[in-house]
């Protein structure tokens, strides 16, 4: 699975996501670092394992209504490259369900051009 969402991104599946390209900022000293899309390009992740998560979705009349939904996190390894601080971190959007979702997107929009 890692290696296909590398395969994907290095291919700029990706690219178009705002939230990707986010650049990674240590939290002990500031430091700007990569974008998460440069992380999955080289392959510097791990992914995680299946949960389920309780989702909120606006329902009507102002009420949520709620699904439960398939979650695989995907857990990037940073390490800063001013003071040496390791972590691994994720995101929201750093699913494998979140990254397959954009993917298929791209295809839809090839159908129309």
């Amino acid at each position: 699975m890692a290696e296909e969402i590398s395969n994907e991104a290095r291919k700029g599946t990706f690219d178009r996501s705002s939230r990707l390209n986010r650049r990674m900022v240590c939290e002990k000293c500031g430091c700007s670092g990569k974008r998460y899309i440069e992380y999955l390009k080289e392959g510097t992740f791990e992914v995680g394992q299946t949960e389920r998560v309780l989702v909120a979705y606006p329902g009507q009349y102002y009420l949520l209504s709620y699904e439960t939904e398939k979650v695989t996190p995907i857990f990037i390894l940073v390490k800063c490259q001013r003071c040496g601080l390791e972590r691994k971190i994720t995101d929201p959007v750093l699913t494998v369900e979140y990254l397959q979702s954009f993917g298929r997107r791209k295809e839809r929009a090839g159908l129309y051009v």
